[in-house]
């Protein structure tokens, strides 16, 4: 195994080891504590996996159990590879396995995290000016640029999805991958497909979806706009490309949150998502080998 992944995999549980010996936790205590803390955040985090997979099924056309499977295969990888080279192909690759062909499926998967990302942004901004404080501002840059970011890569996709432009074609040239266009074109179909007038409630069932976090949380703060605002605050410290939010994810929680509910938290996270490992056997590499030969062809 490459040993990057090794560190990934080990970064996480590293950090809140170190955060707990900073702030002098007393592990043991906090884990045997009270059970409820792991059972309400293993529930919540079901019940938003299978809340925004009931989206992801509305887009790709797969049943729920599938699109939950992909989305708990996605989280899991996201512990070792942050970002589209992780969740996103991971989610492809079990669309792939029911019935997609690859590239409907990548485009798909890329579709419902970019709805996700929206969906985290937007709930986080709108409960914003009720819990401002100065230690969120790289949260607010971050959730502020990502709403840019793919506002603007869905628009391009949407309005350009019919033919190569000029600036495509030549970076085709240059990179001299004139004989993958084809592959292209598809994949930008199909996501112009899925970013139709329906985009906006897939957002808000997304953005339900997250609140659901909120169950949690209230059972630490007695609060339930707080517990919410809390939720959509972790899930955009999950946003920056760190393996499991290590070190953010402690910040993000630690400006509302004593520290042994972050530990316990940051735990609870960790040992969650390690669920979809489970499902690693459905994904399917066949395809992915042939499309990968094909890309390396000269």
């Amino acid at each position: 195994m490459d040993k990057k992944y090794v560190v990934s995999a080990f970064l996480p549980f590293v950090v809140i080891i170190v955060y707990a010996i900073i702030f002098k936790i007393n592990v043991l205590h906090v884990i045997s504590e009270d059970p409820k803390f792991f059972l309400l955040f293993l529930a919540s985090y079901l019940g938003q996996n299978i809340v925004t997979s009931f989206k992801d099924s509305m887009i790709t056309r797969l049943k729920i159990g599938t699109t939950t499977k992909g989305r708990l295969v996605g989280n899991s990888t996201g512990l070792l590879i942050p970002g589209w080279a992780g969740q996103e192909l991971a989610r492809s690759l079990v669309y792939n396995k029911y019935g997609l062909n690859l590239r409907q499926a990548f485009s798909y998967s890329i579709l419902v995290g970019s709805i996700d990302v929206l969906g985290i942004c937007v709930g986080y901004l709108l409960f914003l000016p009720i819990y401002f404080n100065p230690l969120e501002i790289i949260f607010i840059i971050v959730t502020v640029s990502n709403i840019v970011g793919w506002g603007l890569a869905l628009s391009y996709f949407y309005f350009q999805s019919s033919k190569l432009n000029r600036v495509e074609s030549y970076l085709f040239r240059v990179i001299k991958m004139e004989h993958i266009a084809t592959s292209y074109l598809e994949f930008k179909s199909y996501l112009r497909e899925g970013t139709n007038k329906e985009l906006i409630i897939y957002t808000i069932i997304s953005i339900l979806s997250f609140t659901i976090y909120g169950i949690y949380f209230y059972y630490i703060t007695h609060n339930i706009i707080l517990s919410i605002f809390i939720s959509f605050l972790y899930q955009a410290s999950t946003l920056i490309p760190i393996p499991s939010a290590a070190i953010v994810g402690e910040l993000a929680l630690s400006i509302f949150l004593n520290p042994s509910y972050v530990f316990i938290t940051r735990l609870n996270y960790i040992v969650c998502n390690m669920i979809g490992f489970a499902f690693f056997k459905d994904m399917h590499f066949e395809e992915l080998k042939k499309w990968s030969k094909e890309v390396l062809k000269r």
